[in-house]
């Protein structure tokens, strides 16, 4: 396997919305180094691939097989495999990054890939807290049935019915300490869902696809537990950046504003901020909020 080959990355990008948004995004992903694989919700109607790819002239685009993706349900991380998946199947990549369609680079490709040439082999997956906090484990390790369908609609009918069987059955499993993991020793971890990862771990991931599965089917916001879980109980743990933890950034390297928002929109007033960060990547954007940030940052990078 050479070199040249190993040094490719392949960029996983789950979107939904915003698709002239999404044609700025790839602008600054596309590069020769990197191929780009896209999935976009079902629920977003018929779509022009066409015209999305029509914005990358170095990189190759795959569109990946499109499903109904909810929040807080399984079917995120069903997503996320299956985009790890067509990546491995289609080239050698040495780093695998999972992006939102809602993401920007907020670094040029060459620093970019200078950046993971320097540290080769680590994994760049956030941990919340070094012991993660009891409400978030517990969303794993009990049954929720109707997640995945109702998502964040639980307030809207029908869908409230299945939300209120779903807290009525979760206060049962919790008089009865029902456990998915009590046959297993297993650390849980919780962190921010967007990655950073080696050919190893994306190889790992889907070695572990049953596993992952059986333990997390059925459960509340898995997307930010599976991964961390997998790779805090496999041997590629000593490789992680930072511990998983944030020093002079998140180990993930995404640049997320969980105090303004949920998380928060950039505009033009943080511009500096994304500029003089030392992650590699940011969330969110959003034309419908400020448009002129994203012509800002799609303006800076194509110089560089």
């Amino acid at each position: 396997m050479g070199c040249e080959l190993m040094s490719k990355h392949a960029y996983l990008i789950m979107a939904h919305n915003n698709f002239d948004f999404l044609k700025k995004e790839l602008e600054l992903l596309d590069d020769e180094r990197n191929d780009i694989f896209i999935h976009i919700d079902k629920k977003a109607g018929k779509i022009d691939e066409d015209y999305i790819r029509d914005s990358v002239k170095k990189s190759k685009v795959f569109f990946i097989e499109r499903m109904s993706v909810n929040w807080g349900g399984y079917s995120i991380a069903v997503c996320t495999l299956n985009l790890i998946k067509s990546a491995l199947e289609n080239d050698d990549y040495r780093y695998f990054h999972l992006l939102s369609g809602a993401d920007l680079p907020i670094k040029s490709q060459d620093y970019i890939h200078n950046f993971f040439d320097e540290h080769d082999g680590l994994e760049f997956v956030a941990f919340d807290r070094p012991v993660p906090r009891e409400i978030d484990v517990q969303r794993v390790r009990i049954y929720y049935l109707f997640q995945d369908i109702y998502g964040r609609n639980h307030k809207v009918f029908p869908y409230v019915l299945l939300y209120a069987f779903d807290k009525l059955f979760v206060k049962i499993q919790k008089l009865l300490h029902v456990n998915r993991f009590k046959k297993e020793r297993v650390m849980l971890q919780k962190g921010p869902e967007w990655f950073s990862i080696t050919n190893e771990l994306a190889e790992l991931m889907l070695k572990k696809r049953k596993w992952i599965e059986k333990h997390f089917k059925y459960t509340r916001c898995c997307d930010e537990v599976f991964l961390q879980t997998v790779l805090a109980n496999s041997s590629r743990r000593k490789h992680i950046y930072q511990d998983g933890l944030p020093r002079e950034t998140t180990a993930c390297l995404r640049k997320i504003d969980w105090g303004r928002g949920k998380p928060y929109t950039w505009t033009s007033n943080e511009f500096d901020e994304l500029c003089q960060s030392k992650c590699l990547f940011a969330r969110k954007f959003d034309p419908n909020v400020d448009q002129m940030i994203i012509d800002r940052m799609v303006e800076l990078l194509k110089k560089d």
